[in-house]
């Protein structure tokens, strides 16, 4: 069985000094039922020894977490490697590395036969490096999605230890996302935000529409850029992560994404005009904070003339 290993150091000026362990993994964003099994198998230790979770740390403690594959719900990662496309990895550390994504490029595979998808690509990149994360092999955990025709920036975690703990951040909107579009007309107003409820459409499964079938929360805001003849620039975050949140919200309003081949029209555009430029992310385990961006892709033009 596979297992992962964080160590730490409590240094003299942390912020931990004093606080019990327990509070420390809430802290990290680790869920209660990973909690427990480390409390239960007596997986935390201090100093190379074990002590309850009640124990307030001191400084130069050395914090040691064990973590196992049968703590997590979701299988360990099997994605088949593909080595046949390099990746813009635009930010590494231990843990995860944000891609800049292609457009065009599925996220990850839907059946075992399908292996050229951005986790398939991942897999070959990380073995080719020998590459380790928290003391074992490291394979790509898909942490969101972008969609396949959206380019740039998502995070993919190296091991499963993190990915509960990004995903925490992400609905707390502690990671955040900005996104840039272009649109179809010319928006009168130089920034609004779209409140409205997202569900499935019943008559296109494969497709979102607002207030569809269980409908879920979710808040997009938008600030205007310019305008060039009658397409739109738009600069766009996300309060909620739903599934074609962007594209929903902005059909929604008339103003469609150029080249959206679901909820506007596909035009003489090669690609639909939607980038994931940039994500604020705080690294997990009080790392710092990092704005993360991507470059605009060479088919999403600064200029759009339709």
């Amino acid at each position: 069985m596979t297992t992962w290993h964080y160590q730490m150091t409590i240094t003299p000026n942390s912020d931990h000094i004093g606080q019990s362990i327990k509070a420390v993994l809430i802290h990290w964003l680790i869920p209660q039922r990973i909690r427990g099994a480390l409390r239960l198998k007596q997986h935390v230790r201090i100093n190379g020894l074990y002590r309850p979770t009640n124990y307030q740390l001191q400084a130069n403690d050395q914090l040691s977490l064990v973590f196992d594959q049968a703590d997590f719900r979701t299988g360990e990662s099997q994605y088949p490697a593909n080595n046949s496309h390099a990746l813009d990895i635009i930010f590494e550390n231990d843990d995860l590395v944000v891609v800049n994504k292609p457009a065009g490029m599925k996220m990850h595979p839907h059946s075992p036969s399908e292996t050229d998808t951005l986790l398939n690509f991942l897999a070959a990149n990380f073995s080719k490096r020998h590459l380790y994360s928290a003391g074992a092999i490291a394979k790509p955990y898909m942490v969101h999605r972008i969609d396949r025709e959206t380019s740039g920036a998502v995070i993919v975690a190296k091991n499963p230890v993190v990915v509960p703990i990004l995903n925490r951040m992400l609905k707390e909107k502690v990671i955040q996302r900005t996104y840039l579009a272009w649109v179809q007309g010319i928006l009168l107003k130089n920034s609004g935000t779209i409140d409205l409820p997202i569900g499935r459409d019943i008559s296109k499964p494969f497709q979102r529409q607002v207030n569809g079938i269980q409908a879920q929360h979710a808040k997009t805001h938008w600030f205007k850029i310019h305008t060039v003849f009658q397409n739109t620039l738009l600069r766009l975050q996300l309060d909620t992560g739903r599934m074609h949140q962007i594209r929903v919200h902005l059909a929604s309003i008339n103003h469609p994404i150029v080249g959206d081949s679901l909820y506007g029209q596909r035009l003489n555009q090669q690609r639909m005009m939607l980038h994931a430029m940039s994500l604020t992310l705080p690294l997990p385990f009080d790392g710092p904070k990092r704005i993360i961006t991507t470059p605009l892709p060479s088919d999403f033009p600064k200029q759009l003339h339709v």
